[in-house]
């Protein structure tokens, strides 16, 4: 497990689009948090959490989110892991 530290821009609940069939999927809750890459440019990470609950009052502080890695391809991805 992995500490990802950044700014918290947005804490919120998203749509989760439509599957092959047409169907919706269910919300799902998602931070967003601000990093900078390795060569100091800001990136912006979009992480499913189970719940949005104690992060709503941290937007715009700095917070540490426990993530695991995954690539698909060359970019390295994260995901929630607490």
């Amino acid at each position: 497990m992995l500490i990802l530290q950044g700014t918290l821009r947005a804490a919120a609940m998203i749509s989760g689009g439509k599957d092959k069939e047409g169907k919706p999927n269910p919300e799902r809750p998602v931070l967003q948090l601000e990093t900078t890459d390795n060569r100091g440019l800001v990136k912006m990470d979009t992480i499913t959490v189970p719940s949005i609950e104690g992060y709503q009052d941290k937007v715009g502080q700095k917070i540490n989110l426990p993530v695991r890695p995954w690539a698909s391809g060359s970019t390295v991805y994260f995901a929630y892991a607490g």
